[in-house]
């Protein structure tokens, strides 16, 4: 993604103090790899999970070039309050856990975040829209994992589970569950259903770059004229007699 960053952005931005946000960002592995390849970018990190965001701060301190920040993804006002305008928006892994309508929020609330023209880049789960060949990528990531996992490497529950036994950490796995009762896990919608959402939240050019399987990488350039209309989809995620849906 941050080969894109660098083709799309204007030379001098990109030799520049770009200004990031890494979107549940984790212990800060997107953070790490912008600031490798950017040494004078701003990141804005972003998560809920309380023990990401400790890992986080932790790698991180002392450093001004970074701002960790507590945000639940859910709420309608996530965006707020976050300094300005950004260059770029950054997530992996992490998009799948959203239902539809807090989805619909995150993408609006992006778009609200860039400079017109900015790119989002999501590397995330998207399904093949085929069932056949879905099925089968499947099958060959599962193969992947077991032959991973039998080479004694960590699965993300076993290192969760040890995270958590840290009396460090003590009492907050009920934290956590708490964070993300509502996040299901299981939005795996095709790409084109992704596409589709962008597009009407203010983006003018989208498309997936790269893919393995059933993951991809998808970027999307924010419209250089959509204020209206990001402002008008964020106003209906905020009314309460609304439950907004992607287009599909």
């Amino acid at each position: 993604m941050l080969d894109y960053i660098e083709r799309l952005s204007e030379s001098s931005l990109a030799a520049s103090r770009l200004r990031v946000v890494d979107l549940a960002c984790g212990p800060g592995s997107i953070t790490r790899r912008v600031l490798d390849r950017f040494p004078s970018a701003g990141v804005v990190a972003l998560d809920i999970d309380p023990l990401l965001l400790e890992l986080a701060r932790d790698a991180f301190a002392g450093d001004a070039r970074v701002e960790v920040v507590t945000r639940q993804l859910a709420e309608a006002d996530w965006w707020k309050d976050l300094g300005g305008e950004f260059d770029a928006v950054l997530t992996a892994t992490a998009m799948h856990w959203l239902p539809p309508c807090a989805l619909s929020g995150v993408y609006a609330g992006v778009a609200r975040l860039l400079r017109p023209g900015g790119l989002f880049a999501n590397a995330d789960h998207l399904p093949l829209a085929d069932p056949v060949l879905r099925d089968a990528a499947d099958g060959l990531h599962a193969d992947y994992l077991r032959e991973t996992f039998a080479a004694g490497v960590e699965s993300c529950d076993e290192w969760y589970e040890r995270a958590y036994a840290d009396p460090r950490y003590e009492g907050w796995w009920e934290v956590r569950r708490e964070v993300f009762a509502h996040w299901s896990g299981d939005l795996l919608e095709p790409e084109e259903w992704h596409l589709a959402l962008l597009r009407r939240s203010g983006f003018e050019r989208a498309g997936v770059v790269w893919r393995r399987g059933n993951d991809a990488l998808l970027i999307a350039l924010r419209g250089l004229s959509a204020q209206a209309m990001v402002d008008d989809l964020l106003d209906e995620t905020r009314r309460p007699d609304v439950t907004l849906e992607p287009p599909g």
